[in-house]
């Protein structure tokens, strides 16, 4: 890992470019939460819904649609404002175009370029948190006895695992190693449906950075 961590990294420097627009940050909640569009959508109060109003497609079961051209024609990194989380700790949307930088192999991973923490700050890029680089997967072995024992507990199964120990790594979490299993980015398209839900963020900080490892036992313990 830490060879293919050092390829990835020498391999996708060459793809960073100019620094991120100073502070600048996107409500992405905005206007889905819209009284106008909630009630177009609520199909609650109807005594009929129609298969024109079923589906997010507006169209009969049975008939041809014309989809809407989607475009992910986001600006390049270094010239995108980014996105607020939608929600705390929310895993944060990417704000720029990724064309040429997927799709991400064992070999290369070009957003390690931007993103790994000493590099970020240099080049104003949001730093990959630490909970990237923690191992949240307790210790698992089967005894001679056929016992499940994790942590050096013997549980019935996974589940009697309440909170698990985690270790904080010198390196990426290889399970964390693929961005765009949790970041995804943005196209020109409306929100289908509305959204009555609003993030409670504490403070203005947690709108654009985590604090998953400090909180993860909350509520747990």
């Amino acid at each position: 890992m830490k060879k293919l961590m050092k390829t990835a990294l020498l391999g996708s420097v060459a793809a960073s470019v100019v620094l991120l627009a100073g502070g600048e940050y996107i409500n992405i909640n905005k206007g889905v939460n819209s009284p106008k569009l909630i009630k177009k959508e609520d199909l609650g109060n109807k005594k009929v819904v129609s298969e024109e109003d079923l589906g997010l497609r507006k169209s009969g079961l049975s008939g041809v649609m014309d989809l809407p051209e989607v475009k992910y024609d986001r600006p390049a990194p270094g010239a995108a404002p980014k996105f607020e989380r939608s929600y705390v700790n929310a895993p944060p949307l990417i704000p720029h175009s990724i064309e040429g930088f997927v799709p991400i192999t064992m070999k290369n991973n070009a957003c390690l370029g931007c993103h790994m923490p000493n590099v970020a700050k240099g080049v104003g890029a949001t730093p990959i948190p630490e909970s990237h680089f923690t191992d949240f997967r307790p210790s698992t072995k089967v005894d001679k006895k056929g016992n499940i024992v994790k942590d050096g507990k013997v549980v019935g199964n996974c589940t009697d695992v309440k909170v698990a120990k985690f270790k904080k790594l010198k390196k990426l979490n290889p399970a964390r190693y693929n961005c765009t299993q949790c970041h995804v980015p943005q196209a020109n398209v409306k929100p289908l449906v509305g959204n009555t839900f609003k993030p409670d963020f504490k403070n203005k900080e947690q709108m654009k950075r985590s604090n998953l490892l400090q909180v993860i036992d909350q509520g747990v313990k």
